[in-house]
């Protein structure tokens, strides 16, 4: 049978709140290495991001670096795209089944940014509806070689997460075996989603001028960025925060987990034999050697992120929590990472920065364009932001 790969992230204690005029290194043992390019400069270019760390360097702090309270509620049950969007707390849901799916531009509330690539539709793959949302990596082709694909959680910006809130982000992904098999030079791993600020009342497309340059749109590089990549292309999800740092921790801060005197969890969710750092160095992160959750091409795979906030205490969420579920195509979902209680970045308390935009890229840190590789695809449909957990496909 083949599996569907399901995620999901979910931030716990933060508030739900109405944004009006306002604005909205490792965390056990990684160092934030790999320098990212992110979209949405001061008018809509691409600015500085960073990547994941690799293991093995000293921690910087984050608020711990254990397993989390085991106080997650997850995925029960199944349904199709349809009953997920019509379940109870879905503030988001979009199928990729029209071009207006993808109309708009930095500013805008939702859109797509080009790389050496465009997004576009396609008619031919799909996990549900009339079609998904295909973005292209071609030979010779840099970190941002697909571009990105971007929606705010409501129309009017006012549906946004702050301090002791709770949200859930899922979405359905597939891969070709040529993006999961090629080892891009140079690349400190791709990306999959960013979660960060949402935009201002104000942002639009004819002043697309980023919030650190005294605009009102959101980049994708921000403090509150909590990301899920492909870090230093192990072949599994990880995860990490910050493009900036806060007090307790550094910016990219990996969400991997210090185990025994020299090793790290990198999903430290996983049972044993777990999903080590030493595994990849020594044999295979996969069974029977290890047990991370790792891609598998051509099906369609499901992440589901949670992310609760705790209370806003300066630049930081405190005991925040971050969860992230996967299963492959037509199996249960599983718990790859609980992360916390951890000091999510908040950004600096005059900035009053909130969780509202997600960002779908296969952005690449570092990748080398002199590189010649087989063109590869991947895919994303089914995306849905909640309140409350979201049942797995059907």
């Amino acid at each position: 049978m083949t599996g569907r790969l399901v995620a999901w992230i979910a931030v716990s204690g933060a508030v739900l709140s109405a944004c009006g005029g306002d604005d909205k290194g490792a965390a056990s043992g990684s160092a934030g290495a790999a320098g990212n390019s992110s979209v949405g400069g001061s008018s809509g270019s691409v600015g500085a991001d960073g990547g994941g760390g690799s293991s093995g360097s000293t921690n910087t702090g984050g608020g711990a670096g254990s397993t989390g309270s085991g106080g997650s509620v997850g995925p029960t049950g199944t349904a199709d795209f349809e009953a997920r969007c019509a379940a109870a707390g879905v503030v988001r849901c979009v199928g990729f089944d029209a071009p207006s799916d993808l109309a708009g531009g930095f500013g805008d509330n939702h859109g797509t940014d080009s790389g050496n690539a465009a997004p576009e539709l396609d008619l031919t793959q799909k996990a549900s509806g009339q079609s998904s949302i295909r973005f292209t990596i071609p030979s010779n082709s840099s970190a941002n070689s697909s571009g990105s694909y971007f929606t705010n959680f409501s129309d009017d910006l006012t549906l946004q997460f702050d301090e002791n809130s709770t949200f859930y982000v899922q979405w359905r992904q597939r891969f070709s075996a040529e993006f999961i098999t090629t080892h891009y030079q140079g690349g400190g791993g791709w990306k999959h989603v960013i979660i960060g600020v949402g935009d201002r009342p104000g942002c639009s497309a004819s002043a697309a001028i980023n919030i650190d340059n005294g605009g009102n749109c959101a980049s994708s590089c921000t403090e509150l960025e909590t990301v899920v990549q492909n870090t230093s292309q192990r072949g599994f999800a990880q995860m990490y925060n910050s493009c900036t740092g806060s007090a307790s921790h550094g910016a990219y801060d990996a969400f991997e987990e210090a185990f025994g005197s020299y090793d790290f969890k990198l999903q430290n969710a996983r049972p044993a034999p777990y999903c080590l750092y030493s595994q990849g160095q020594n044999d295979s992160y996969f069974p029977p050697q290890g047990n991370c959750a790792g891609y598998f091409p051509d099906e369609w795979m499901t992440f589901q992120v949670q992310i609760e906030t705790g209370p806003r205490q300066g630049d930081e969420f405190k005991n925040s929590h971050v969860r992230l579920w996967i299963a492959r195509e037509g199996q249960k979902s599983e718990l790859a990472l609980d992360w916390g209680p951890y000091n999510l970045t908040a950004g600096a308390p005059s900035k009053n920065l909130r969780f509202g935009k997600v960002w779908l890229l296969p952005y690449h840190t570092g990748k080398d364009s002199a590189q010649s590789h087989a063109t590869a695809y991947a895919w994303y449909d089914e995306l849905i932001v909640s309140t409350n957990p979201i049942a797995d496909p059907a």
